[in-house]
């Protein structure tokens, strides 16, 4: 048996690391060493050096540094044993038995094994991306496309589609066994004996190793029934614990300086990349774990978590924060990202624009402040008896830091927050809030949103058959001046009597004592506003502008909404998350005008 470092150094004895890096980089002499551009960030002129003689290479741009094993490992994201037997090979030596032979007979068949379930699952996936495009499915198509997923976005991400039969012949008649099948998650066998296919009509979502072999599947269910998701189970191949979803798509991005934006589900992490937001991972049916954090540091010093703003989203958050905690070192954390109330990434993406969401996600809230809110959650330090346990619970928590150096700042930092607390103390921008809580609708958003209902109006009049259709918009629709309420009001009358009082809605209007309106606002001035609006424009033309000015009058009372009701949470309880929530959803209002 040979011991695996003295058959690492023999490798790089006999193989010059510029061998094993000149097919990925186009390498030039420059005194001692070779230079190029860097594989691992996007630049335009070269800092990456390769020194043959010391055996290493080194990137003065991003800091990349590593031999022949780590630039394969991070290059390829290949497994290092696979990585040893590359090099090993094209050393051109023989791979060494590392372990008894028993022991490697086993190894061997192990892998034999794994090589049928990539296989399997490879087939699979064709499959049912084939399915997706078969014409009786077309209601599936149409499902991704009510979801805003562009068939290019869909190809990108391998979706397919599996129907509630058919997988099951087909793996047989590519000569996989029964036994592959169940071994892979793919099917299922009954007490009977009987096997059937786990994913029955459901759009499928392939999970795809750092290599891009697909190595299980996420399935969603387009219609009524229990569960939404279904994972496949953990095989040999598939550790739901241990991988993200996306991440061998994400990863290059990350290598070009990004964070890696971690969502709760597969939707998410589509919608933002359709968005240009392409670093978005998700964790696989679990809540985030020390193993996928540590996968995404090795790229990543700090990866966003973007929680939805609901309390399952503040809970899950509180959750990773807490895993964090324990594997913390020097230089590597997680920051927070929070949803406006009722929103995650896909909903907020439909009705907002990516630049909206990049801004989100540029206002991180940091991993301490999290932990500070999961600490006092609850806690009263009012009393001294509460003080000294608040102290002492403090201390226990920053234990839970394994590094020393790390538990030691974050203990300082938390008993600073623990010591403002106790003396009740409030932050500077705290003011600010309370401001921004109590601060009102600007005045020229109110004046864009009072003479946005002046069109509704007059468009309607104008073109009073447009009544039918839009009555239950028009029912909706938040009206707080009284005049303009009564038009309103008086309108939907109009809409559910005959038609023959369209002829003259005008007359009735005055009749009825609400001629005011007719001569004060249905003016000139209102029709440079909204052409459309005017009894000369189509009906078409009437139709989409009315539609229009709706659409920025629902999104608007949308935003009060959730604005009013971040605001009452921040009136009893002043905190970071609600804070940003409300920055959010005033930065959109402003955004209206």
């Amino acid at each position: 048996m040979t011991n695996l470092r003295d058959h690492l150094d023999s490798i790089r004895d006999r193989l010059p690391i510029s061998v094993v890096i000149a097919p990925y980089v186009a390498l030039k002499k420059r005194g001692k060493v070779l230079i190029g551009l860097c594989p691992f960030h996007n630049e335009k002129g070269p800092s990456f050096n390769v020194n043959d003689e010391k055996g290493f290479y080194h990137c003065f741009g991003c800091g990349a540094h590593g031999d022949h094993f780590s630039f394969l490992t991070e290059k390829t994201h290949a497994p290092f044993m696979d990585a040893v037997e590359i090099l090993t090979k094209q050393a051109g030596l023989t791979m060494p038995r590392f372990e008894k032979e028993n022991d490697q007979q086993t190894h061997d068949d192990a892998k034999d094994a794994k090589e049928v379930l990539y296989n399997i699952n490879e087939v699979a996936c064709l499959y049912f991306e084939e399915q997706l495009r078969v014409p009786d499915f077309q209601t599936i198509r149409d499902y991704l496309k009510n979801r805003g997923m562009s068939g290019q976005v869909a190809a990108k991400f391998r979706l397919g589609y599996a129907p509630a039969r058919g997988l099951v012949s087909v793996l047989r008649q590519r000569g996989f066994r029964d036994e592959d099948g169940v071994a892979s998650g793919l099917l299922i066998r009954s007490d009977d004996g009987h096997v059937y296919e786990r994913f029955r009509d459901r759009v499928m979502f392939p999970i795809q190793d750092s290599r891009g072999r697909v190595i299980a599947f996420g399935g969603r269910i387009t219609s009524a029934g229990e569960p939404k998701y279904l994972n496949s189970p953990e095989t040999s191949l598939f550790h739901k614990g241990r991988q993200l979803y996306a991440h061998n798509m994400a990863v290059s991005t990350v290598r070009s300086g990004q964070q890696f934006v971690v969502v709760e589900g597969y939707m998410d992490v589509i919608a933002l990349f359709q968005a240009g937001i392409t670093v978005a991972v998700a964790p696989l049916g679990t809540a985030l774990t020390a193993e996928q954090i540590v996968l995404m540091w090795r790229t990543c010093k700090n990866p966003i978590l973007c929680f939805d703003g609901d309390n399952a989203g503040r809970k899950a958050a509180q959750r990773a924060a807490m895993v964090a905690l324990e594997i913390l070192k020097p230089g590597f954390t997680i920051e927070f990202s929070f949803m406006v109330a009722g929103e995650d990434p896909d909903s907020f993406l439909k009705k907002n624009s990516s630049a909206d969401m990049r801004d989100l996600l540029r206002h991180t809230t940091p991993l301490t402040d999290v932990l500070w809110r999961v600490f006092m959650d609850g806690r009263n330090v009012s009393k001294p008896e509460d003080k000294a346990k608040a102290r002492q619970d403090l201390v226990q928590l920053s234990y839970k830091i394994n590094d020393p150096e790390v538990r030691y700042f974050y203990l300082q930092d938390l008993n600073e927050k623990l010591q403002r607390a106790m003396a009740q103390k409030i932050k500077g921008n705290m003011q600010a809030q309370k401001v921004l809580i109590h601060q009102g609708v600007r005045p020229d958003l109110v004046k864009k949103i009072t003479d946005g209902q002046k069109i509704l109006l007059a468009t309607l009049i104008n073109h009073p058959i447009l009544l039918s259709d839009v009555a239950e918009q028009l029912m909706s629709l938040e009206i707080m001046d009284e005049k303009l309420d009564v038009i309103r009001n008086f309108l939907l009358d109009i809409s559910g009597e005959d038609h023959h009082k369209y002829n003259n809605i005008v007359s009735l209007l005055r009749e009825a004592g609400y001629g005011d309106f007719v001569d004060q606002e249905m003016t000139q001035g209102l029709y440079i506003k909204a052409r459309f609006a005017h009894t000369s424009s189509e009906i078409d033309q009437a139709r989409s502008g009315w539609q229009e000015i709706w659409q920025f009058l629902e999104r608007n009372s949308q935003l009060k909404n959730a604005a009013d009701e971040v605001s009452l949470e921040l009136k009893t309880e002043l905190n970071q998350r609600s804070w940003q929530s409300l920055q959010s959803v005033k930065r959109q209002q402003a955004g209206l005008i």
